[in-house]
């Protein structure tokens, strides 16, 4: 390969090559013991750069082996894991069925255009159309630069087709007689209440530890998030990781839910399970029973939902009970969101509290125009106008 120029400094080589043309720019790297080193590791490295570093050097590639290199290359290493998730599951399972076997230089916005018309007429919401053809054009722009394998990206402008639903997720306020139908006998039900009284995500209440809670005072730290895949991580955002009090009959319902889940530890003695973090890279959700001592590495994490064994209540689990009473977790946020703007509340503080980063969130997201609301603004401009 003749761009990799290789020379002698001293007792040991180096390898450079140009990545730029005008102004003149170049890569180096010194320090390898023999010539052949040197030129080794600089064919590597001109690899790397012609490529944007996905590790693809060939003429033509599937896309579905690029995509992968994408994946792993680009994607894992620069979001969190559940974006990295959220991004190979909508590639699996929308992307690849469809346009898996093309070759990435011969994908046309034609063949675009007619996978999202496919997904609309197989009945996907526009939102989880919108969000494959997202990651897809996100791979496809880093195909153009810098990893120059194609020219121009064949996803832009391709427009969502109007007959996909706009909502599949239906949210609803949930009435106080919706709420009281719910069984309170149920081992969900605390994950329940939290979120009827917080607004919380459901992951954040499944992560949810007494101590991020202090029950004097009724202050909750939003800190952390558990999935339903059995790991934790930090919240949505950097707005998500927050703190809000609650209201004192909610706080006397967890001081019950303590003494309760302190006598449940004390009947099931040593077998009760004890929940951890490991504090290695993938703080992974572990259970231990009571009787055997943790490792350095794995953190207590004294979990608010949980069964009266011990064992971490499932974001599968919450969702069963709720979707008996036609409920769903989004929801509870909409009916936090609404009531709240509803009786007063600023939606600043609103915002705050749920977690988003600014009030137009809020509203545009979750504040429902209730009848009460609708009649208000009727009142307020009649004050306004005069009989």
């Amino acid at each position: 390969m003749s761009k990799i120029r290789i020379r002698k400094r001293g007792k040991t080589y180096s390898y450079s090559f140009d990545i730029s043309k005008n102004p003149r720019r170049m890569k180096e790297k010194g320090g390898f013991a023999t010539e052949d080193e040197a030129f080794d590791a600089g064919v590597k490295a001109y690899a790397d750069w012609k490529s944007g570093n996905i590790g693809i050097t060939s003429e033509k590639v599937k896309l579905r082996d690029y995509l992968a290199s994408w994946l792993e290359n680009v994607v894992r290493p620069n979001v969190k894991r559940t974006t990295y998730q959220n991004y190979s599951c909508a590639i699996k399972l929308r992307v690849l069925p469809r346009l898996g076997g093309i070759f990435l230089q011969d994908l046309r916005p034609r063949d675009v255009a007619a996978w999202v018309q496919e997904l609309a007429s197989k009945g996907f919401a526009a939102g989880t159309i919108m969000q494959a053809k997202s990651v897809l054009s996100a791979a496809l722009k880093y195909a153009v630069y810098p990893a120059e394998l194609i020219a121009v990206n064949p996803a832009t402008n391709i427009p969502i087709p109007r007959c996909a639903p706009r909502k599949v997720i239906k949210r609803v306020i949930i009435t106080p007689e919706q709420f009281a139908a719910i069984p309170k006998a149920t081992t969900c039900y605390p994950a329940i209440k939290i979120m009827y009284h917080t607004g919380m995500r459901i992951s954040e209440t499944l992560g949810l530890t007494w101590e991020d809670i202090d029950l004097n005072t009724g202050k909750i730290c939003v800190s952390r998030q558990r999935f339903e895949a059995g790991y934790f991580d930090t919240p949505k955002t950097e707005s998500s990781a927050r703190v809000f009090y609650v209201d004192a009959s909610f706080i006397s319902y967890l001081r019950a839910l303590r003494a309760e889940q302190a006598e449940h530890q004390m009947r099931f003695g040593q077998a009760y399970q004890l929940a951890y973090e490991d504090s290695r890279d993938d703080r992974a959700l572990v259970l231990l029973p009571k009787k055997l001592p943790a490792p350095d590495y794995l953190l207590r994490r004294s979990l608010v939902c949980i069964r009266p064994n011990g064992v971490p209540l499932h974001h599968t689990s919450v969702t069963l009970v709720l979707r008996k009473s036609g409920l769903n977790p989004h929801s509870f946020r909409h009916t936090h969101a609404t009531k709240l703007i509803e009786a007063g509340a600023k939606p600043v503080d609103v915002a705050a509290r749920l977690g988003h980063a600014n009030a137009n969130i809020t509203q545009n997201l979750y504040a429902h125009d209730t009848e009460d609301m609708m009649q208000e603004t009727a009142r307020i401009f009649g004050d306004i106008v005069g009989k």
